[in-house]
């Protein structure tokens, strides 16, 4: 019987470890496309259906098959870990668990959002100079410091094992190497990329968000849809 249905578009930011955690917990989840019209302006926008459902119109956002329906990243994805009775994904103890909400918020509101700001001039949609350029990389060294900080002789960020703080963190992470984390940058944060190769290497992740691909320079395409998934 089916779960239910996730509703994304291709490499969300915010829903790549809504997937993971579907894929490693065997739900059967249909995908389901939706465009908002902030991403996708050429394709208008999400169904009235869609926002008396999920109110904001964004992604990622969860129907389960008995009617339930929830949105936000933090909450889709501990709704789906919390499928598996035994999971570890979201820590043994409430000062883990505590810290791993942490960690999924840090991804949602700092280490997302300076990524995103200088992806924009890179792909054109808003205005670009080497000072803005240098500006919007000086304003991501902030939050990817909080993290190569934390994670220094560390495997992972809370406890012994995988946790959805590396789902979230690697989700955000993957969003700058896809556009602006060249091999230069690479090589300037070691601590922080191999802990992104490590994670980032997960046979889940590989299916779920694709070869990884690291730039020789700042580029790409933006949203990157054509149509199927």
């Amino acid at each position: 019987m089916s779960f239910g249905k996730l509703y994304t578009y291709p490499k969300a930011p915010r829903s790549t470890m809504t997937l993971y955690i579907a894929t490693l917990n065997n739900l059967d989840i249909e995908i389901v496309p939706a465009l908002p019209g902030k991403i996708y302006p050429e394709h208008g926008d999400v169904s009235e259906e869609y926002y008396s459902k999920f109110h904001t119109g964004k992604v990622p956002a969860l129907e389960t098959a008995d009617g339930f329906c929830v949105y936000e990243s933090i909450a889709v994805s501990w709704f789906l870990a919390k499928q598996n009775p035994n999971t570890t994904l979201l820590g043994s103890n409430l000062k883990e668990e505590t810290t791993v909400l942490r960690w999924a918020s840090f991804m949602n509101y700092e280490l997302l959002p300076p990524i995103m700001a200088w992806i924009v001039p890179i792909i054109g949609r808003g205005p670009s100079s080497p000072e803005i350029l240098a500006q919007c990389e000086k304003n991501c060294e902030l939050t990817i410091r909080a993290v190569e900080k934390e994670i220094t002789g560390k495997k992972f960020l809370v406890g012994g094992c995988l946790t959805m703080a590396d789902l979230f963190v690697v989700s955000g992470l993957a969003r700058g190497y896809q556009f602006v984390f060249t091999k230069a940058w690479a090589a300037k944060h070691p601590i922080v990329h191999e802990y992104y190769m490590r994670i980032r290497s997960d046979p889940i992740f590989m299916k779920v968000a694709g070869e990884i691909v690291i730039r020789d320079g700042p580029g790409g395409t933006y949203p990157d849809y054509d149509g199927t998934f």
